[in-house]
């Protein structure tokens, strides 16, 4: 029983010198891609870290909800993967630079869009995580798999898009060129969305279940 109760103050301690290692993101610890059909494109998340000497950083991936058949390619600071593994280990990051993942993806003619989740913690120290994500929709969405569920979660009134999910989070507007344009808290039932600062044109919603849809957006004053 001493023991035992030795190796559990031992394993506290330890426990206790390993300090949550705080990162920085850049552009984001959410980076919104648009993807061209038929074409490679490149989509960066620059990673530091606050570590007075090099900062040993790994990564895994937990949910990929990408349609089967889009071809990925990553790498990470000073490694380059054959596909997409579901780790990775960065070579040690010095203080003054930055570590990075970098996903290059190809949808080939697969309409659709999905996301990748990313834990990022210290090399050893699995549970010592936070969360980035890469969320990806192509040029073309397809009808059956986006517009479907964009009849179900949001109808029109006006100048006012509203959700009527059953979702509780936040919702993101964006442009097509990968810029936030509005965020808002949706909750189930009736949640109104003013669009009337935004243009007429196509524009991107992220969902708070992760989904990406293409929608048009025709104002009349």
């Amino acid at each position: 029983m001493r023991f035992a109760s030795l190796l559990s103050c031992l394993l506290f301690t330890i426990s206790l010198s390993c300090p949550a290692q705080n990162y920085t993101f850049t552009p984001a610890s959410e980076v919104f891609g648009v993807l061209e059909m038929e074409m490679y494109t490149e989509h960066y998340l620059y990673i530091g870290h606050d570590s007075a000497d090099s900062a040993q950083i790994s990564w895994r991936i937990v949910e990929n909800t990408c349609p089967f058949g889009w071809d990925f390619q990553a790498c990470d600071y000073q490694h380059c993967y054959t596909g997409l593994p579901n780790t990775g280990d960065m070579n040690p990051v010095a203080p003054d630079a930055e570590g990075y993942l970098r996903l290059i993806v190809n949808p080939y003619a697969i309409a659709g869009s999905g996301m990748l989740h990313f834990l990022i913690f210290p090399t050893g120290q699995p549970m010592n995580f936070v969360d980035a994500y890469f969320y990806f929709t192509t040029t073309l969405v397809d009808v059956n798999d986006g517009l479907s569920s964009i009849q179900e979660s949001f109808s029109y009134h006006a100048n006012e898009l509203v959700y009527t999910g059953s979702e509780y989070g936040q919702l993101d507007v964006w442009s097509l060129t990968g810029k936030r344009l509005k965020t808002v808290r949706v909750s189930p039932g009736q949640t109104p969305i003013s669009v009337d600062h935004l243009a007429a044109g196509c524009y991107l919603i992220l969902t708070p279940h992760g989904n990406t849809h293409k929608i048009f957006i025709s104002i009349d004053y």
